[in-house]
């Protein structure tokens, strides 16, 4: 009599872990990043930036869209340099918005990397 009930409240959970797992990776925007075959080791606690392609190119810091200025505002804003910034940048973004964004990271004197994806 209590097998049945408890039973489905297994079921219902092991759904709800099942379905929330894929929402425990990075949130933000979808990219499809270059193909490289040197790939990133795991990095502590980085900053990620997500650079979209066009026709609405745009840059997104902390899940938020952010403009040039502002990206730079916000890294400055920063006490800790330690950080590694992750750049996503998708592989048809213009080429002049990865360069900006990588000249304000290495000029407030963050670590950088692009992030890429394995060679298949």
């Amino acid at each position: 009599m209590f097998i049945a009930p408890s039973l489905d409240v297994v079921l219902v959970l092991i759904f709800y872990i099942i379905l929330s797992t894929s929402f425990l990776l990075q949130p933000g925007v979808g990219v499809s990043v270059p193909d490289s075959p040197f790939l990133l080791a795991p990095q502590r606690d980085p900053l990620i930036i997500s650079i979209v392609a066009a026709p609405l190119s745009a840059v997104y810091f902390e899940n938020e869209e952010a403009t040039l200025e502002e990206l730079r505002d916000k890294l400055r804003a920063r006490t800790s340099r330690h950080h590694t910034l992750i750049i996503k940048t998708d592989r048809h973004a213009p080429f002049e918005k990865l360069a900006a964004v990588m000249n304000i990271s290495l000029g407030l004197g963050y670590p950088t990397v692009i992030a890429t994806s394995e060679e298949k």
